[in-house]
């Protein structure tokens, strides 16, 4: 019997890159993998919009509120790119938000790239569930567009924002909003140790304002907590969740007609991210310098396996995620599982 061959695009995750090259392959499946130029956020709007790959990462909050009326694709419980983004919020200095002090971001601007993505939705949910900082209680910037975005895509297809949501769309960069003082805090910025004595040209101190994006190491930002890692460590060691972003759709009439798939991917999942876990104990990126040893913090917080997929094994972390969305009002009801999931990933766990 010929190989069934599926459309396939997905962030090159080490995790992934096994099954991305074909070092593993899923039995009866071939995989058309094609990147996407621009990353994930145009990834999950051409999936939204045009449904263009049978197989994709997607915004585990986009697919929430997109299957709730009736989108033609499931979920594996494969998940990606999990972060605590609430940990990483960085503040102005002079917003009159104190460190350590998240109930201050009450009445503050915040800049976030998609109101909808999932980064959102989790850190909002924890803001609420931790510090009492409801999404209301703030006025949101979104910094991709009103149209081509994941809260764009949902527009058309249907969905709205809630209207006790003050959501602006950005007219410019968030830099210029910094610099206007138009923005008091903003999601999503990586985080970098700041080198003291740092310059710019000239010998002139490098505020970073100026460039083309806002830094993690600009003087005037600071992050909301001291010691981002500890507070993402006392919310790991509190709730056992560490929270995913993304999951991995698979076209609904391709599993009508061939259910088995399912549990072909599942397999060659799980084999590419042994085979990049075993890879990366034999052989650390050689930039960490004290690699092994970092790797072994991990496991004494997160265990052998910091990205479980399955799920059984993400099952309390994707209830929360349901029940943020409906607390959020993105989604009108949580959604049981056979509604979510392929029916055979459902049976394969009862078999594992």
């Amino acid at each position: 019997m010929a190989d069934i061959t599926l459309t396939f695009s997905a962030t090159p995750y080490d995790r992934l890159l096994p099954l991305i090259t074909g070092e593993v392959k899923p039995d009866g499946i071939t995989l058309d993998y094609m990147p996407s130029p621009g990353g994930v956020p145009s990834l999950f709007y051409n999936q939204m919009k045009f449904q263009r790959y049978d197989l994709s990462e997607m915004s585990m909050s986009s697919f929430l509120r997109m299957r709730s009326i009736g989108w033609p694709y499931r979920l594996l419980p494969v998940f990606h790119n999990r972060n605590f983004s609430y940990a990483n919020i960085h503040i102005r200095k002079d917003s009159g938000i104190t460190q350590d002090h998240p109930e201050e971001l009450k009445g503050k601007r915040i800049g976030i790239g998609d109101y909808q993505q999932s980064l959102g939705l989790w850190t909002r949910g924890i803001l609420e569930m931790e510090f009492g900082v409801k999404p209301e209680d703030m006025t949101w910037y979104q910094e991709r567009g009103e149209h081509y975005s994941h809260t764009g895509a949902s527009t058309e297809a249907g969905l709205s924002i809630p209207n006790n949501i003050d959501l602006h769309y950005a007219t410019t960069d968030f830099n210029t909003m910094f610099l206007k003082g138009e923005l008091d805090a903003v999601t999503g910025l990586g985080l970098r140790r700041r080198r003291a004595g740092s310059l710019g040209r000239g010998g002139v101190p490098d505020l970073g304002l100026a460039r083309s994006r806002i830094s993690s190491e600009d003087p005037d930002l600071l992050t909301l907590f001291k010691d981002p890692q500890k507070e993402a460590i006392r919310y790991f060691n509190k709730t056992g969740i560490y929270p995913p972003n993304h999951g991995t759709i698979i076209r609904e009439s391709i599993l009508d007609e061939h259910p088995w798939i399912a549990a072909s991917l599942m397999d060659a999942f799980e084999e590419s991210k042994r085979l990049a876990i075993e890879r990366l104990h034999q052989s650390p990126p050689s930039l960490l310098v004290f690699g092994q040893h970092y790797l072994l913090d991990i496991e004494e917080i997160f265990g052998n396996d910091p990205f479980p997929y399955g799920i059984k094994a993400n099952a309390r972390a994707f209830d929360m995620a349901q029940t943020f969305s409906v607390r959020q009002g993105l989604t009108q009801k949580k959604q049981p599982p056979d509604e979510i999931y392929p029916q055979e990933i459902i049976y394969r766990e009862e078999r594992l």
